[in-house]
């Protein structure tokens, strides 16, 4: 296989990384939700910093993670029409897709930074009880932006040199009649 021909979607150590610190967050999250309906069903006590928390956590999770979805191919991808097109067509539609995806990177990360800058000079925290900066939960979006930007300027240049990056990974089904026991046990939803 030639270097060029190498599939789409390596997310490299710093995604992997981000990965990593987001999972992090969603578990801390999940186990803070936990402890606070366990401590309402059996303490009769709620705590006054657990749902700020976890709605900072979450957004963040979600921010560092939508960049390594499209290297992991898990974004949503409407394909019947583009499939019927040409090759060159095909291309064409990959390419100004991901323009699209870059400009509305370009404009997340665009838009927030004015937001982040009046948040940090005006003080602007949260209502609860732990006052927390709200510039850093506003900070999560040029990151996200970041993320989508590396994201769509990777695809792009696969896009133009090598073929689809939007294509989902292949599943190798067999055509005996088991195939469809096989199908139905890898996706549970079938």
């Amino acid at each position: 296989m030639k270097k060029t021909e190498q599939p789409f979607g390596h997310a490299g150590p710093v995604l992997d990384f981000l990965l990593t610190i987001a999972t992090i967050l969603s578990l801390i999250a999940t186990a803070i939700m936990i402890i606070e309906g366990l401590s309402r069903y059996i303490l009769n006590t709620s705590y006054f910093w657990a749902e700020e928390m976890v709605r900072f956590m979450m957004v963040w999770s979600f921010s560092l993670t939508i960049g390594i979805a499209g290297f992991k191919r898990l974004h949503i991808r409407t394909e019947l029409l583009v499939q019927k097109f040409p090759r060159a067509v095909q291309r064409l539609c990959w390419i100004l897709s991901c323009a699209t995806g870059i400009t509305f990177a370009l404009v997340l990360i665009y838009s927030a930074i004015p937001q982040i800058t009046r948040y940090f000079q005006m003080g602007i925290v949260s209502e609860s009880n732990l006052e927390l900066p709200m510039w850093l939960l506003y900070l999560s979006m040029p990151i996200a932006g970041l993320g989508l930007l590396w994201y769509y300027l990777s695809a792009l240049r696969y896009a133009w040199s090598v073929g689809d990056p939007f294509m989902p990974e292949t599943e190798d089904f067999s055509t005996s009649p088991d195939s469809d026991r096989t199908r139905t046990s890898t996706n549970p939803l079938l």
